[in-house]
């Protein structure tokens, strides 16, 4: 379709009681569209019914057909253009497409509408699909995003118009690829059709395609498959796996006999086959282990978010080594999945379900995941859908939790959740059928004591979980646990000049309960690991938190980098990126500026990279102690590495000295080197030092322990 006119700019809103028709009554305020209402000092705590209410001037053309399309409003919302009723749109991120061609006027015309978000009465039995927005421990508990957060327009087409075009790579011959693909029409007459489809070239040499069909249409709206062969065709990769390779879907739509074209749909698209087997993941055919991190939403105030700012995380992503982001618990503007298409970075993409909700959501759970997966569909940076984000009986993480909310969360993760047993299959099945070619999870995290799928692993040792060797229990154990591990880490501060935005310089003086309530700190956990009695100033804790953060990641990392494919096929620590800010798990802070714990896990996720696995930060003395030594390549060409490994005692001294030439072979799970024993013999800190050369890549990683 065309866009004739966006209707962006001033709007007219004001809140209501109820939606009755009748706004003659109260005052109207102003805001610039897209926007969140809470932005206004008015309504800074506002949730509920608001009205939006916008007078234009259009000139509609003869023979053509016009639709008002609502790209996102959380979250529901209904349209009325002239004082007709144009109907209604539940799902934040769910664009709305609603045909005006009989009630848009030349001249003057006015749409108002009705939009209602609210605060949840009851957390664990929430009623409105909004992920993360409304209930999580990593976004401000009191910010509510109602409002119109992304652009509304209006768009034209003739008398025939195409909608939900999606397409997918089916198979990969070595002389052509097998596409696929579904698209509905939507006549005026019943009239034949042309379907041409072209697929062009974007950002490589490589030949396209086009194929041209004739419709027998009837009056309506019917939905037709095609098959496509693409020969000589260019995959796409992840970055670290090859190129980015793009094509332009275009399809035009023509009434058989008429010159004009009635409507033009265009999209990216790329060639790309994924499968996730047994939780070890296959990027077209190739085997390939997943690195990477959870994305929290780009910011609170998500109709901020722009491309610019969309690549410049991508690409910090990118830079640290991630194949793979985690869209956490929620959707993102449309820009944000262009992005990562061009950039090469994979998708795990969550619908908008976080903790507990109410039995009755089901059915218009259903219709969103549905809608979440058409409106996704063409980008090949998604590679799986995840329907839940575990699906727990989960408190209100702003108090204090009694020991109700400790049961009933306990028993929902390891017996029973009527959201994990009943609903999340359910979207799961949905998201299978509307899509063959994706990996569906049915929800992440907690699965239960009893199930023989363990599902994805969410460890917070080291944290909620208590010390961090606890892990060790798992590798030996329970290793079928360990195959995907999608969350672990611990909280950290922002660096200090960012710190300073929101908290006092005085460490003494620090407002926790501010801290806990507002920018999201656990002050318990903290305290338990990262005591700040111990710390003579910020600066010096805010490095410490960091510094707990490092070991943390890199524990998690290391431990399941020497599992690679026996049995693990990937690590995604949480979190990425803040959305406010705050005291939180993650690397990088609201203002984009990475913590020492970004180029930590940069190092973690290294292609080539030597580690050790050391249990803790401290030993009792005269301990002798075994630390295994390894070696992993995640590139796919063999590696001939040189390696060279010390162990420093307080006193200088040489503990274990040896160097190491080794040959990797492509992708390899880790190879052990060796395992020396050490005596502590001494109090005081020891170090162990590992260097890498391999290529134009030279890496050190040093482990530091204390022995009293």
């Amino acid at each position: 379709m065309q866009r004739e006119l966006e209707l962006a700019g001033q709007w007219e809103l004001k809140p209501v009681e109820h939606f009755d028709g009748n706004y003659a009554s109260g005052d109207w305020s102003l805001q610039e569209i897209p926007g969140h209402w809470q932005e206004l000092p008015q309504f800074q705590t506002y949730s509920g019914r608001m009205v939006y209410r916008k007078h234009f001037s259009f000139q509609p053309a003869p023979g053509k057909r016009y639709w008002l399309r609502l790209k996102g409003i959380f979250y529901w919302t209904a349209a009325y253009l002239n004082g007709f009723r144009l109907g209604v749109n539940q799902g934040y991120f769910i664009p709305a497409n609603f045909e005006i061609t009989e009630a848009v006027r030349p001249g003057e015309n006015e749409l108002l509408l009705e939009v209602s978000c609210f605060a949840e009465e009851d957390l664990r039995n929430k009623k409105q699909l909004l992920g993360v927005w409304h209930h999580w421990d990593c976004l401000y508990r009191d910010w509510n995003p109602g409002g119109i957060w992304q652009g509304v327009e209006i768009l034209s087409s003739g008398k025939a118009a195409i909608s939900n075009p999606i397409f997918h790579t089916v198979y990969l011959h070595p002389e052509y690829a097998r596409l696929s693909g579904r698209v509905s029409f939507d006549s005026q007459e019943r009239e034949d059709l042309e379907l041409r489809i072209q697929l062009i070239p974007e950002n490589h040499n490589g030949p396209g395609m086009e194929k041209v069909w004739t419709v027998h249409k009837n009056i309506g709206s019917r939905e037709y498959q095609y098959g496509l062969d693409l020969k000589d065709y260019r995959l796409w990769w992840s970055w670290d796996q090859g190129e980015q390779n793009l094509y332009r879907l275009r399809l035009e739509l023509k009434i058989v006999g008429e010159a004009e074209t009635s409507d033009i749909y265009e999209t990216l698209f790329g060639v790309r086959t994924f499968q996730l087997r047994d939780y070890i993941a296959y990027l077209n055919g190739r085997r390939i282990w997943l690195k990477g991190n959870s994305y929290a939403p780009g910011d609170y105030q998500i109709r901020k978010m722009t491309e610019e700012r969309y690549r410049k995380d991508l690409e910090l992503a990118k830079a640290a080594n991630f194949n793979i982001l985690r869209v956490h618990a929620h959707i993102e503007k449309p820009e944000f999945y262009r992005q990562a298409d061009r950039t090469g970075i994979l998708l795990w993409q969550d619908f908008a379900l976080q903790w507990g909700y109410d039995k009755k959501i089901l059915p218009e759970a259903v219709f969103q995941a549905g809608e979440m997966v058409k409106t996704l569909y063409n980008h090949p940076s998604i590679v799986l859908w995840c329907m839940h984000n575990e699906p727990v009986n989960m408190f209100e993480t702003g108090k204090k939790p009694g020991l109700l909310d400790l049961l009933r969360l306990g028993f929902s993760a390891l017996v029973y959740s009527w959201n994990r047993e009943v609903m999340d299959p359910r979207l799961a099945k949905t998201a299978r059928f509307l899509d063959p070619s994706r990996t569906v999870i049915p929800s992440a995290g907690e699965r239960g004591l009893f199930r023989a799928d363990a599902g994805t692993g969410h460890y917070y040792f080291g944290w909620y979980f208590g010390p961090l060797h606890y892990l060790n229990w798992l590798i030996h154990k329970r290793p079928h646990r360990l195959k995907l591990v999608d969350e672990f880490g611990s909280q950290s501060f922002p660096n200090y000049q960012d710190a300073l935005k929101f908290m006092t310089d005085d460490l003494n003086q620090l407002n926790w309960e501010e801290l806990e309530k507002k920018y999201l700190a656990q002050p318990q956990y903290l305290n338990k690991f990262i005591p700040p009695e111990n710390f003579h100033n910020l600066k010096s804790y805010i490095q410490a938190t960091q510094d707990w953060q490092i070991f943390a990641n890199r524990y998690n990392i290391d431990r399941l980098r020497s599992l690679k494919y026996r049995p693990c096929g990937g690590a995604l620590a949480f979190d990425f990126i803040d959305p406010n800010p705050c005291v939180s798990w993650s690397l990088v802070d609201y203002w984009r500026t990475p913590k020492s714990s970004y180029y930590a896990a940069q190092k973690a996720f290294s292609p080539v990279y030597a580690f050790a696995l050391i249990d803790r930060r401290k030993y009792k003395f005269e301990k002798q102690l075994a630390i295994p030594i390894f070696a992993v390549n995640d590139l796919n060409q063999k590696v001939e590495a040189k390696i060279s490994a010390r162990i420093i005692s307080p006193m200088k001294e040489d503990l274990f000295r040896q160097d190491f030439s080794v040959s990797l072979a492509p992708d390899s799970p880790a190879l052990p080197l060796a395992s020396p024993s050490v005596d502590l013999c001494s109090p005081g800190e020891y170090r162990l030092e590992l260097k890498l050369l391999a290529r134009d890549l030279e890496l050190e990683n040093d482990y530091l322990f204390q022995a009293e």
